[in-house]
């Protein structure tokens, strides 16, 4: 292979793995990704010629200009335009990759994979992006070494110099020190809080069951999985019971108009939580969460829920006027909350009597409705003197009367919530939900819908619980005075549910996505509380208490964190500095050639004593005939010149030195005579 193909596929390589990087951190267009890779693919495997690429250069210029057409309106109406110049960034590496080889474009192939690797990291980048930047580092410290080398070759007449797979070895090694040194610079720099935050992490998805509305009229299709992680938790305090029965509370609605729920904008502020749910109980459970930004901005969480911190300075929580939690700010939603993990006795529900029920018209309101749907809510409670158990009692008439699915209904008017209670028996959660508020509010019981998640995947790779949009459901709040907000799930177990959860366990999941929270929570969210709390993990590891700096580190943000390990590390990197460049400088250049020559012929089987002179040693490999004889002559000629002539050799004599020993390790290899010099 020649140099000139050899750098052109790395360059190729180099594209590919951009690529990848991007697709893998910001999303992609199937078609625009599909094409490239494609094109860099052929690229890898073959070159046009001159006419052919130009014919083809003539045949991507209108794309081209097409594609900056399309990138200055995204840019001029204010969308993300991030890709459409990613769009053209692809049709011009690819244009570049399929140039012939006489076209001098090395430049270009390097802004033009550079630029896509930055298009990748202006997103929040991902395994998949750190991954492939590593590939990517190596590659291009080859790749640029192997330019260099042509265009030395070039330079100086060489047609065909020989490039040693060690040399290039050597270089990709020096690429993964350099990852590692930086790697660890980024662990032990202090840390200071920013104000500033990468693209990406603004709406990533809308959740189904997650916006100002939910309806329970569509009809004509089915619900499908969807695998998508929106919730990783932690819970450092041990995992609480009935991990995949815990209801992860988001959003409260208090208004239904018959089809749609949504949420009164005139609602008056909620008190505070903690004057109602401390009554429940003195247990206590710790959440550590790390949420997905949606296009609602909520705080995910047990309930009821009495505290919320955010461990990203770019957010704040706060209350909304129904009590939900919600946060104000731009980026990711990591937070610790603190919930109550008690339940009032069913017997202190039972007394809980009247008292302060907040916004009665709101949790009242009703549609006009048929009439047989609060003779329904008669019938289930007839006999019934008390609040808890009208509740239980409808509770128990879903879990008894009807199943769950995810078939919708096939018309407008099945979809209705008396088709549901009188005819069809089965819905999915919002059906369930909607029909158990819509029978509390008919007996004068304030009640509300409510939306978030139940269970989730766990981890064991990563020790956190994992909950998609497949777990994605919906239930009832009831206010009891005194007591505050229980909610009960009226929707029953079903087959499907469980088919839905498990689907996007593919195998390799688990550690595939375990990586990608320890890639978020160390890298993409590493501030000076994670800085603090390494540091403090690595002195208990070793035995020592933590200082009163170190504490106050924590609590003090952009102070002087770590100050003794990066002075550690500062040693450690001017000791290797030194050690290597000693070794290095140990012989020069030509020297240290021939000495290598001198211990291959040792490894092939030739015992060689280190004080024969180069002249016997040549002398005996050509009198038992051996082809390494011829191969190394030049190499000699020019470390004597060198070592005992005083000649210094040009960059040109030193390659072919490079090259003479080369073909002399070849021989060595596949040759082997023992003698004895």
């Amino acid at each position: 292979m020649s140099l000139d193909l050899l750098h052109r596929r790395l360059v190729v390589a180099m594209g590919l793995v951009a690529l990848t990087a991007f697709a893998g951190g910001a999303g992609f267009e199937p078609l625009s990704t599909l094409l490239a890779a494609l094109a860099l693919a052929l690229a890898l495997v073959w070159q046009p010629g001159s006419g052919a690429s130009l014919r083809l250069e003539r045949f991507l210029l209108p794309i081209a200009v097409v594609l900056a057409l399309r990138a200055l309106y995204v840019f001029l109406v204010g969308d993300d335009v991030v890709i459409p110049v990613v769009d053209l960034l692809l049709l011009l590496l690819c244009a570049e990759a399929l140039r012939s080889l006489e076209v001098p474009n090395d430049s270009r192939l390097y802004y033009l994979t550079f630029a896509l690797i930055l298009a990748a990291a202006a997103y929040r980048p991902g395994v998949i992006f750190a991954l492939s930047f590593v590939v990517y580092v190596v590659l291009a410290t080859v790749t640029l070494v192997v330019g260099h080398l042509r265009r030395n070759a070039a330079q100086h007449g060489v047609r065909e110099p020989l490039v040693e797979r060690r040399f290039l070895a050597g270089m990709a090694g020096l690429s993964g020190v350099t990852l590692l040194v930086s790697g660890l610079v980024f662990i032990a720099f202090p840390r200071f809080a920013r104000g500033w935050a990468p693209r990406g992490e603004v709406l990533a998805t809308s959740i189904a069951g997650f916006s100002d509305q939910v309806s329970i009229g569509e009809h004509g299709s089915r619900i499908f999985p969807n695998p998508k992680i929106v919730l990783r938790v932690e819970f450092p305090d041990g995992t609480p019971d009935n991990l995949f029965g815990l209801h992860w509370r988001g959003r409260s609605y208090d208004h239904f108009d018959g089809v749609r729920w949504s949420r009164s904008n005139s609602l008056l502020p909620s008190i505070g939580p903690s004057r109602w749910y401390e009554a429940w109980g003195e247990g206590r459970v710790r959440q550590q969460i790390y949420g997905t930004p949606l296009d609602v901005a909520v705080l995910f969480a047990l309930h009821p829920l009495l505290e919320a911190s955010s461990t990203n300075p770019r957010i704040e929580p706060l209350f909304d006027n129904a009590g939900d939690h919600i946060y104000w700010g731009s980026g990711v939603p990591s937070y610790e909350a603190v919930s109550v993990a008690d339940h009032p006795a069913p017997q202190a529900l039972r007394r809980a009597g009247s008292g302060f029920s907040p916004a009665r018209d709101y949790y009242t309101q009703l549609p006009v409705l048929p009439e047989r749907v609060s003779d329904l809510a008669d019938s289930l409670t007839q006999g019934l003197d008390n609040d808890y158990d009208r509740v239980v009692a409808i509770n128990d008439f879903f879990h008894t009367e009807f199943d769950y699915t995810l078939q919708l209904p096939r018309s407008a008017r099945e979809a209705t919530l008396d088709y549901f209670l009188f005819e069809r028996g089965e819905g999915h959660c919002e059906y369930f939900s909607t029909a158990m508020v819509v029978l509390l509010r008919s007996l004068g019981i304030h009640s509300r819908e409510v939306n978030g998640f139940l269970g989730g995947q766990w981890n064991d790779f990563g020790q956190y619980l994992a909950v998609t949009q497949n777990e994605a459901h919906s239930w009832v709040e009831v206010w009891f005075p005194g007591y505050g907000w229980v909610h009960f799930d009226p929707t029953p177990a079903g087959t499907e549910t469980s088919a839905v959860a498990s689907s996007w366990l593919w195998p390799g999941h688990f550690l595939f996505d375990g990586l990608q929270h320890r890639w978020n929570k160390w890298v993409l969210d590493y501030n000076v509380e994670s800085q603090s709390g390494l540091f403090q993990r690595i002195s208990e590891l070793f035995g020592a208490r933590p200082s009163e700096s170190q504490i106050s580190a924590r609590q003090a943000p952009g102070a002087r964190v770590g100050r003794d390990w990066m002075t550690l590390l500062v040693v450690v990197l001017v000791m290797s500095t030194f050690i290597l460049l000693k070794r290095s400088r140990r012989y020069p250049l030509e020297v240290g050639l021939y000495i290598q020559f001198r211990e291959s012929c040792s490894r092939a089987g030739f015992k060689v004593d280190a004080g024969v002179a180069p002249l016997l040693l040549l002398d005996e490999l050509a009198r038992v005939g051996h082809p390494a004889h011829t191969r190394a002559r030049r190499l000699v000629d020019y470390y004597l010149r060198f070592r005992f002539g005083g000649q210094e050799l040009n960059a040109l004599q030193q390659q072919e030195m490079r090259s003479d020993l080369s073909k002399a390790r070849r021989a060595l290899r596949s040759t082997r005579a023992p003698i004895h010099l």
